[in-house]
């Protein structure tokens, strides 16, 4: 046992969860000095106590001797590389091996968020059976809290957002609400100063990369708000859909994203032509068979690995999303599945 390093270990983890000395005592079983005096290194905590400790601090006793075995950033990104393309043959094979690593690297938390961040896209990007699904996205869950609890400080507000959105996917509305109340709302953002600051410095190159960062992030923002208002029952859906395709053009999204969301609204209005239209423009592009330019920066033809994933995940998508179940018999849309998603 570390004793010189225990009690700072205790003490950081007690404060982030704003407990007392005493609350720790009380929950423990020991008395509040004998808390002061493990945080000072006047003393350490009896072996036994270790796991009541950890449990009371929501850790685990690995963490609090400063016991960690991480990978290095080489083997992180070889990790990686491994359950993506194990993700795309055999999602089963890609699990077992994310929980494998897990199992050997528990305390690793940048491994753990990858791992949950894998385990979040890889089932709707490769169609996945939903038993398959449902398993990992438990783990991602479970991975991701963990982040939140245990990895950098970086690190929490991204996990927070994912595990958000992962809960609102889940229809688990309270548990996404009170993550999202937990996440800072900043009021000014610096970026926009950063630019000044650049530019003022006689350093152009830079101003400009930041102010595409920032019509890129904040350009994703008002196209989802459009979609959300364009997808709703309001009297201006319409305004809202043409709005979102003007924004979307003006910054160069990809077309194929896109008509995508354009086709969904054809079909919720009843229109399969137009849907149908828009859907063999998006098996076009992906192909390779037609490229739209974007106005503020060149939108360029993705790559072939990017644009086969890519096929695969909105030929899944299509296959599963409800509202082009009355395209299913059709052999238009058959046609169009073929070549999103040859292989399937």
């Amino acid at each position: 046992m570390d004793e010189s390093n225990i009690g700072a270990v205790i003490a950081l983890h007690r404060k982030r969860l704003a407990m007392t000395q005493e609350q720790l005592a009380e929950r423990v079983g020991v008395s509040p000095p004998a808390v002061s005096k493990w945080e000072t290194s006047a003393s350490c905590p009896d072996v036994a106590l270790l796991a009541p400790i950890a449990r009371a601090l929501g850790t685990d006793v690995n963490a609090l001797l400063s016991f960690t075995v991480t990978l290095s950033q080489a083997e992180l990104l070889a990790a990686v590389k491994e359950v993506c393309q194990l993700g795309e043959e055999d999602g089963a094979a890609a699990m077992e091996r994310i929980r494998a690593l897990t199992r050997r690297y528990p305390t690793d938390a940048a491994l753990r968020f990858q791992l949950a961040s894998l385990a979040m896209g890889m089932p709707p990007l490769h169609g996945w059976p939903e038993a398959e699904k449902a398993a990992a996205w438990d783990f991602a869950e479970e991975g991701l809290a963990y982040v939140r609890q245990h990895g950098e400080e970086g690190l929490r507000p991204t996990a927070t957002f994912l595990l958000a959105g992962l809960l609102l996917n889940r229809e688990k509305l309270d548990a996404a609400e009170k993550l999202l109340e937990s996440l800072p709302v900043l009021p000014l953002a610096p970026q926009t100063l950063y630019a000044a600051l650049y530019q003022k410095r006689g350093q152009p190159e830079k101003a400009w990369h930041l102010a595409r960062i920032q019509l890129m992030t904040g350009g994703q923002t008002v196209l989802q708000a459009l979609a959300m208002l364009a997808a709703s029952d309001a009297p201006d859906a319409g305004r809202a859909l043409e709005a979102y395709g003007a924004v979307a053009e003006a910054l160069g999204y990809p077309p194929c994203l896109l008509n995508i969301q354009l086709a969904s609204w054809d079909m919720e209005h009843c229109d399969e032509e137009a849907a149908l239209e828009k859907l063999r423009s998006v098996a076009e592009e992906l192909a390779g068979e037609a490229v739209g330019p974007g106005a503020l920066w060149g939108y360029a033809a993705p790559s072939e690995g990017y644009a086969k994933a890519l096929r695969r995940m909105l030929g899944n998508s299509l296959r599963m999303d409800a509202r082009f179940r009355s395209l299913e018999r059709d052999p238009r849309f058959q046609e169009i599945l073929k070549r999103l998603a040859p292989e399937a």
